[in-house]
């Protein structure tokens, strides 16, 4: 060998390490394994796929149900594998419907997310917001109004007080929401004068506390207090001449 022809260090071989003038390792490593580039990103996407895909099982319980139970887990099943959520169960009530009125707001926004509808009807013909309110559920019924619900809410105040459903917060979201508690219904009677004829004390102070008027006449010219002296309810008339209304001459 000439004094040219020195041998050429392996390139993949990193500085030799020596010890006291000893080479510890002279050797170049074993070539490394590569795939070819078109298999290693095959391998990659098909990974990124597995990786990515959270299909959930099929539910195991049908959307009626999971709704009624208050079984989110099984009502998003549901709605990823498209069952159809506005259709109404046995009894004729909607998901919507039955979620509002056991005040689920959380399930009501998962089936609102999915196209549930504002304005389907009960059997007896109420929306979803009229359930909500019905069953006390403000904060449901906060929700629907979000979302778009445009029921009549003066009328909305005209049913709640004859079926004696209102409640001090149910007042407090009509009212705010331009509801006048001394407006009059078809038959000309304002709210104050349908709890009366049903004797519901409370539901009286309630719209009383709220704004409703103790001397407001209906389409007749009666008053409150002339209705509750009709019909003999003493805790009534006491409750009225309470809030200062005046008695017939």
């Amino acid at each position: 060998m000439t004094k040219h022809s020195r041998s050429l260090p392996c390139l993949a071989t990193p500085p030799r390490l020596t010890i006291g003038g000893m080479i510890l390792s002279s050797r170049c490593p074993p070539p490394r394994f590569m795939l070819p580039r078109p298999v290693l990103l095959i391998l990659l996407f098909s990974f990124a796929i597995l990786v990515g895909c959270d299909e959930p099982p099929q539910p195991s319980v049908n959307l009626y149900r999971a709704v009624h139970s208050g079984d989110l887990e099984q009502i998003k099943r549901h709605l990823f594998w498209k069952t159809d959520i506005n259709q109404p169960g046995p009894d004729g009530h909607y998901p919507l419907h039955v979620a509002v009125s056991q005040g689920r707001v959380a399930i009501a926004r998962e089936l609102l997310k999915q196209g549930a509808r504002l304005d389907v009807r009960d059997p007896l013909d109420r929306t979803p917001l009229h359930v909500a309110l019905a069953n006390g559920k403000v904060q449901a019924a906060q929700l629907l109004l979000q979302q778009g619900a445009d029921d009549d809410l003066q009328a909305l105040l005209f049913a709640l007080a004859e079926a004696q459903a209102l409640d001090p917060d149910t007042i407090k979201l009509l009212s705010d929401r331009g509801a006048d508690l001394n407006a009059t219904d078809a038959r000309g009677r304002p709210p104050l004068h349908l709890a009366i004829a049903a004797d519901h004390v409370r539901l009286a102070k309630q719209l009383i506390s709220a704004g409703a008027d103790v001397n407001q006449r209906d389409r007749n010219g009666t008053s409150a207090l002339e209705i509750a002296l009709e019909h003999e309810h003493s805790t009534m008339i006491m409750l009225l001449e309470q809030y200062g209304a005046t008695r017939p001459q």
